[in-house]
């Protein structure tokens, strides 16, 4: 899968849901990521699974709340870690050596 960028950062895909408990947290962790080290420049796509079942199908979504970025899956149990080391992942791998 390649890395998507929107104005130079990884494009991150965020899956949820109005039923998904466990999807509020890792929403607040994104956006507090996205400002405290990114200065807002993320680019943030929020898909709710109910409304966007094309988008569900094609990305095999199972499990909810799941955070695309730079080809990386995560999915239950996310840490903030593991989401900054997905968003440095997507920078690395954009370098062409």
């Amino acid at each position: 899968m390649s890395v998507n960028f929107q104005q130079g950062y990884p494009r991150i895909l965020f899956f949820s849901s109005s039923y998904c408990t466990p999807c509020k947290p890792v929403e607040e962790m994104l956006k507090r990521i996205n400002i405290s080290m990114f200065g807002k420049k993320l680019y943030i796509e929020k898909i709710d699974v109910e409304k966007n079942y094309q988008l569900t199908k094609e990305y095999k979504i199972t499990s909810l709340p799941t955070v695309i970025v730079a080809g990386r899956r995560l999915s239950l149990n996310i840490q903030e870690e593991d989401i900054i080391d997905a968003i440095l992942y997507g920078f690395i791998s954009s370098v062409k050596i």
